[in-house]
């Protein structure tokens, strides 16, 4: 009876280890991929997708000249992503880990925009992971 107790005791604790390894894998995994998807949208755009490392994204009048997303130096391009939700959610765009993943596991992460409308000067927005900026040029 003791010695089969040890062995349950023994199989318990090799299961929760590998729930628990399963677990960061998997959250690793997630991180990863939504970093290189990320990643990836900035290549295109280096090589000439609508605007390039140092031009702007556009819609509309509005043009996204930065969009950085994450916390404490962790951050990703997130100019892409930023465009195609405001083109799908009519000049709005949620800080939230579907912009490029998440650069910064654990952590706050701030969605920082530098945007113009037409010719005007450039003008700057920040939102808190999970709030909502709504962009808007006057016509």
């Amino acid at each position: 009876m003791h010695i089969a107790h040890r062995h349950i005791v023994r199989i318990a604790a090799v299961m929760a280890l590998t729930a628990a390894t399963t677990s960061a894998f998997a959250q690793s995994a997630e991180y990863r991929r939504g970093y290189e998807d990320g990643y990836a949208a900035g290549q295109r755009e280096a090589r000439g997708g609508q605007g390039g490392p140092d031009g702007p994204v556009a819609w509309g009048r509005l043009h996204i000249e930065e969009a950085e997303y994450g916390a404490r130096g962790a951050t990703c391009n997130a100019r892409r992503a930023v465009r195609d939700q405001l083109e799908r959610n009519h000049g709005s765009v949620v800080a939230n880990n579907e912009l490029c993943g998440d650069p910064a596991p654990g952590e706050q992460k701030r969605l920082r925009l530098v945007y113009r409308c037409g010719d005007s000067a450039s003008a700057r927005a920040f939102a808190r992971e999970g709030e909502r900026l709504r962009l808007r040029c006057g016509r």
